[in-house]
C-alpha cells in the first residue's frame, strides 16, 4: 500500500510552520540542512514510513515556513518542540544533517527529555579552529545565495559550480534538486550558517546529550574524516557511528536509500 506524504501547517503566534507528514508508527523528525526545507528527505520519507510516522518540518525562516522577526537557535529549535507538542509526541526521534544535525543537537541538549535517540552528522563534531575558518572563509567568499547578481546570469553558474562540491558524483538531475532550492534562498531574509557555527563554538553540547547518538558522515562530504568521526564516541558517552559511501553533503538526495537503512537500523534497534 502506497503511504500518501501530507504537506501541512502548524499555525503559531509567530506564523505558519510548514511540514511533511507520512507513515505509521513512532514519530521520526527528519531536520533539513540550510538553505533548503523538507524537501531534502523527499527520497527518503518514502523508505522509512512504512516504519515511522515521518515528519519533516522546514525549519523558520527556511521552504515555506515563516519568516521570524529575529533569528537565533532558541526560535528554531522552540519552534520544533512546539511541532512536537501539536502533533501529540511526547517523545521523538530526531536526524539532522549538516545545520539539521545542529538543530537536533540543540533540541536534544534543551529539551532532553523529548528526544529518545538522535542521529547527526559528522560537522557536528568540528573543532573550534575549524569552526574558525569556516566562518572567516564566508566572510571573505560569500555564500552562493549571496554571489552578487549579474545581466549574464554569471551569478548562477557560479553557484551551480559551488554545488558540485556538495554532491561531487551525483549525477546532475539529482544534483539540480538541491541547487535550486538553495537558490530560492535568495528570496528569504536569514541565512543561518554563521549563527549555526556561532552556537556549536559557544556550547559544550556533546558532553550533554543523554541519549543514544549515531553520527555519520558522507564520504565526500567536506567536513568528513575518519579522524573526526572516530571523535564521535569520545564526546558522546553513547554514541555510533556511520559513513554513506559514494555521497557527499547532500547525500540525502545522492544516496536516499544509504541514509534510510542507516536511520532505520539504528532507530530500530
Amino acid at each position: 500500500m502506497e503511504v500518501i506524504m501530507r504537506k501541512c501547517y502548524l499555525d503559531l503566534p509567530e506564523g505558519q510552520l510548514h511540514y511533511r507528514i507520512a507513515g505509521t508508527g513512532k514519530p521520526l523528525f527528519l531536520l533539513h540542512q540550510s538553505p533548503m526545507s523538507g524537501v531534502e528527505w523527499d527520497d527518503i520519507i518514502p523508505l522509512l514510513s512504512d516504519t515511522f510516522t515521518v515528519v519533516a518540518p522546514d525549519m523558520a525562516g527556511h521552504g515555506q515556513s515563516y519568516e521570524p522577526e529575529s533569528m537565533s537557535m532558541d526560535v528554531i529549535t522552540d519552534a520544533t518542540v512546539k511541532l512536537i507538542d501539536a502533533l501529540g509526541f511526547d517523545k521523538v526521534f530526531l536526524a539532522g544533517n549538516h545545520s539539521g544535525g545542529a538543530l537536533a543537537s540543540s533540541v536534544a541538549t534543551k529539551y532532553p527529555e523529548r528526544v529518545e535517540k538522535l542521529v547527526i552528522s559528522c560537522e557536528m563534531l568540528i573543532t573550534k579552529a575549524q569552526i574558525e575558518g569556516f566562518l572567516t572563509a564566508i566572510k571573505s567568499k560569500p555564500l552562493s545565495r549571496d554571489i552578487p547578481m549579474d545581466t549574464e546570469g554569471k551569478f548562477i553558474a557560479e553557484a551551480w559550480l559551488r554545488y558540485a562540491a556538495l554532491a561531487p558524483t551525483a549525477p546532475l538531475e539529482v544534483r539540480y534538486k538541491p541547487f535550486i532550492n538553495g537558490q530560492l534562498a535568495r528570496l528569504r531574509k536569514y541565512d543561518i550558517h554563521e549563527m549555526i557555527m556561532n552556537w556549536m563554538a559557544s556550547e559544550q553540547w556533546p558532553e550533554q546529550i543523554g541519549c543514544p547518538t549515531l553520527v555519520f558522515s558522507a564520504e565526500h562530504d567536506l567536513f568528513y574524516s575518519e579522524e573526526l568521526l572516530a571523535t564521535g564516541p569520545e564526546r558522546i558517552k553513547d554514541c555510533q557511528t556511520a559513513v554513506v559511501t559514494d555521497g557527499g553533503a547532500m547525500c540525502t538526495f545522492e544516496q536516499p536509500a544509504q541514509v534510510a537503512r542507516i536511520l532505520r537500523d539504528f532507530f530500530s534497534a
